[in-house]
């Protein structure tokens, strides 16, 4: 009996561990890979060039799905999910749709070609997707399927599969972003976590909306790229980094969307997970 108790503990600190190595391998080998190769091969990779940063984006993240979605079919059942997109879709959504708009950095369109548009657009559908695939898709129904689909189990799955997806981001701390700025990525995504991981259930698995939805807040978050890479001497000379207050202030803008993922995850199950 202690055994039998023992293997769902065993399963999820496997699952864990194979996305742990997923993303180390997409975001922390490959593009040191790529960039050794193309050195190599007497090319030069600028890593503070938006055509390359978006580029090596992409690429890393296909093929971070490609490695890891055999093995996350043995996992999970991947007929399960849904792509028709309603409009329940859009009124479940309400909410993030604000702060996609407060996201939006418009000014940054200016600065923008046509080329590098198209990439960025790109690279934010790979990530999206990417995310979705991994946290929702296969780490959230998993969850579940050992948990249990009761409500309070349901909810339990959410904020687990959103902790991890969270602590990812604690990856980030490689860029030398200061700690405020990764811890305050981490919390805002963990909430974000939670909001598509009520929106998935809601939806009946609709991981296309929900990696479509991903895909449009990090595609207003990255028109800024283009006006910060226009000006980045002058940027740099005359500004100085946030307070640890503008961090927590920023973080804090995200708990109306908490509240609205615990809301949209009362008494819900997961018949179908």
């Amino acid at each position: 009996m202690r055994q039998r108790d023992t293997m769902p503990l065993k399963k999820i600190l496997i699952l864990i561990l194979v996305l742990f190595l997923d993303v180390v391998f997409t975001l922390v080998i490959l593009p040191k890979g790529i960039a050794w190769g193309f050195a190599h091969a007497g090319i030069r990779l600028d890593s503070h060039d938006l055509g390359t940063k978006y580029g090596m984006g992409i690429i890393v993240r296909l093929i971070g799905v490609a490695v890891i979605l055999p093995i996350l079919s043995h996992l999970s059942d991947m007929r399960k999910y849904t792509c028709r997109i309603d409009k329940s879709c859009f009124a479940l959504s309400w909410l993030y749709f604000v702060y996609i708009i407060a996201n939006l950095e418009i000014d940054g369109v200016a600065f923008a070609t046509p080329g590098l548009f198209l990439l960025m657009v790109l690279e934010c559908f790979a990530i999206g997707f990417y995310e979705e695939i991994l946290f929702r898709g296969v780490l959230l129904r998993k969850f579940i399927e050992l948990f249990g689909n009761s409500h309070r189990r349901v909810i339990c799955a959410a904020f687990a599969s959103s902790l991890i997806f969270g602590l990812t981001h604690l990856i980030n701390f490689r860029t030398g972003a200061s700690a405020a700025a990764v811890l305050t990525q981490v919390g805002y995504a963990f909430m974000i976590g939670v909001f598509f991981s009520a929106l998935m259930l809601r939806t009946n698995w609709n991981l296309l909306w929900c990696g479509i939805l991903h895909s449009l807040y990090d595609m207003a978050a990255g028109l800024g790229d283009f006006a910060s890479w226009q000006t980045t001497k002058e940027v740099t000379a005359n500004s100085s980094a946030p307070g640890t207050g503008a961090y927590l202030m920023n973080l804090c803008l995200f708990i109306p969307l908490l509240l609205y993922a615990i809301f949209l995850l009362r008494k819900k199950k997961s018949n179908d997970a």
